[in-house]
């Protein structure tokens, strides 16, 4: 009897313990840092639109570029500036596994529903990073964050107005 306590309570400290998997915990590593390089304080809310996860696969809502300028307050950036991506590099799945971010891809959202690849590149700090439009406007961007040979990915938009 004394056994089957102890095997019962070991097994309600571990699930306590997240031994047992938490989709949601585990993808709320993945929110990305968005911030401006000359202005590292201010932030670009990322919004997630869509998640591969253990099997699971969700396609959220994503607005038309339309939509989105309409109902999102952007953060205006000059022309010169640069913008930062920083996001976990490893992600913990419960208590023993963990998945390392394998490849990141931005992709513009056009007026026409259309998607353009933008370069992001890599730099020292773990961080990606990518140059602003020349010109002037409202800009919808589409963040692909891969993980463990693609099992597992999450999908996040945001967006940026480029002041003169």
């Amino acid at each position: 009897m004394r056994k089957i306590v102890i095997a019962i309570l070991s097994l309600m400290f571990l699930s306590g313990c997240s031994l047992f998997s938490d989709e949601e915990k585990e993808m709320k590593q993945t929110i990305p840092e968005i911030t401006l390089k000359s202005s590292p304080n201010t932030e670009l809310k990322a919004t997630r639109c869509g998640f591969t996860w253990l099997g699971a696969t969700t396609k959220a809502y994503l607005p038309t570029p339309k939509e989105f300028f309409k109902n999102e307050k952007l953060v205006r950036v000059s022309k010169t500036d640069q913008v930062r991506v920083a996001t976990e590099n490893e992600v913990r799945m419960g208590l023993f596994k963990k998945v390392d971010l394998d490849s990141m891809q931005l992709s513009l959202v056009l007026d026409s529903g259309e998607f353009e690849q933008v370069a992001l590149m890599e730099r020292d700090d773990g961080r990606w990073e990518f140059s602003v439009p020349q010109k002037s406007g409202k800009y919808m961007y589409l963040l692909d964050e891969g993980y463990q040979n693609g099992d597992y990915e999450v999908s996040y938009y945001f967006g940026l107005e480029i002041s003169e």
